[in-house]
């Protein structure tokens, strides 16, 4: 077999296969001979019929099956002798046969990126303190109480950290909000008996400083300035009217910090075992975020010391993945279709970005694997196959069957290995 390698751009390798005839005869062969052993053919008995009538018969199927064969044996032949890594194999072309029955062919293959890998241990990181404050404590105990809160009318002006029950609309230039700018998120433009806490970062900046003070039925009406980086192009700094209505004020009553408001969360327990509680959950959560702040500071620092060329079509695939992780965590903040799709432009370029750096640290660890003989074990395959399986309220075997739909399993093993 004779090979010619080609590096190009882009982690694109591509390999000019040359095989000789007696080597492709032989698989011929190999595959004409299975054909022969269980093809069906009129007045034949099965395994019977003469090896010139089922290569006549089964040729297009022969020729197909051979070269597959053929293809995959001799591009993972060539692979091994060079020691390539490769990511896939993105097309074989430029098929052909020469009258003695050699075969030629061109492989383009995806490869991993050449890279010299950093020195990648005993790096220096920055952590939060580890310590749980009394301080730390007692603002989530204060959040437990804010949530067991009652809201009682109070019959006064309204005030800065009250709950004002409103009705309003904005209009911008003298035009309703939604007229003059169509992709305005819909609660810009107007909503009635509308809860909002009264603070300066409350709905709008400068909002609710423009109705504090009016009482139950009073009327106000106010501009309000859009701030500079506000997600909706045709709205930054300009100027927003609105009408507002007070409709009702309400004072948030916290309950008294006691043996009974603990029961409310755990019952049959006091206010000490809440506290006990509460501050092991927040023990758990502080490590948690310093091995994930020592996760994303070293990343950051290997990501940095390394330079190289990634294949663009994984770039791609993985900026589409990112891009939709970004999408879903806006349409869960609220963030309406059209203002996605009117940033859609920074959005994509952010989610390039974010990906080119996923796929450097992937391969950064996939070397750091390499190099201290992490692999994927059984043990670890199942483990995170029942887990996700798990999360996603199906059975494993079931999960499975998706990954290998999708052509999702490589990365699932990316993941965990990236995970080790």
């Amino acid at each position: 077999m004779n090979v010619q390698l080609e590096n190009l751009p882009n982690c694109i390798t591509t390999l000019r296969v040359e095989l000789p005839a007696d080597k492709v005869t032989k698989v011929w062969d190999a595959v004409t001979q299975d054909y022969a052993r269980y093809a069906r053919l009129p007045g034949y008995r099965p395994g019977k019929a003469p090896r010139a009538i089922v290569e006549a018969k089964f040729k297009k199927e022969i020729k197909e099956q051979a070269e597959q064969q053929l293809v995959t044996d001799s591009c993972r032949e060539a692979i091994k002798e060079h020691k390539l890594k490769v990511l896939s194999v993105s097309g074989v072309n430029d098929v052909e046969y020469a009258a003695d029955k050699a075969l030629s062919f061109t492989a383009t293959l995806i490869t991993a990126p050449v890279f010299d890998l950093p020195e990648y241990k005993g790096l220096a990181v920055t952590l939060p303190p580890a310590e749980v404050t009394d301080e730390d404590l007692n603002r989530s105990i204060d959040r437990l109480r804010e949530q067991a809160a009652d809201f009682v009318d109070v019959s006064r002006a309204v005030q800065m950290d009250d709950f004002a029950v409103i009705d309003y609309t904005g209009t911008l230039d003298g035009q309703p909000l939604l007229e003059a700018v169509p992709n305005a998120a819909k609660p810009l433009a107007g909503n009635n008996d509308f809860w909002v806490k009264m603070t300066p970062e409350s709905f709008l900046p400068g909002f609710c400083e423009g109705f504090a003070g009016a009482s139950v039925g009073d009327a106000r009406e106010f501009d309000v300035e859009v701030p500079a980086d506000f997600p909706v192009e045709e709205l930054k700094g300009r100027k927003l009217h609105y009408a507002v209505t007070i409709k009702g004020v309400k004072e948030r009553v916290l309950p008294p910090l006691d043996d009974a408001f603990a029961a409310k969360f755990v019952p049959g327990e006091n206010l000490e075992t809440l506290q006990k509680l509460v501050r092991a959950e927040l023990e758990r959560e502080r490590v948690q975020e310093i091995e994930g702040e020592k996760r994303n500071q070293i990343m950051t620092q290997l990501i940095g010391k390394v330079e190289c060329e990634l294949p663009e079509d994984f770039v791609r695939g993985e900026t589409r993945r990112v891009l939709n992780e970004i999408v879903r965590e806006n349409q869960s903040r609220g963030v309406s279709e059209e203002v996605i799709q009117q940033n859609s432009g920074n959005l994509i370029a952010s989610a390039g970005e974010s990906a080119r750096e996923r796929l450097k640290g992937t391969f950064i660890l996939a070397r750091i694997a390499e190099q201290e003989g992490i692999t994927v074990t059984k043990e670890d395959f199942d483990q995170r196959l029942a887990l996700v399986a798990q999360r996603y309220q199906m059975t494993a075997e079931k999960l499975l069957k998706e990954l290998e739909k999708g052509g999702a399993l490589d990365r699932f093993q990316e993941e965990i290995l990236s995970g080790k």
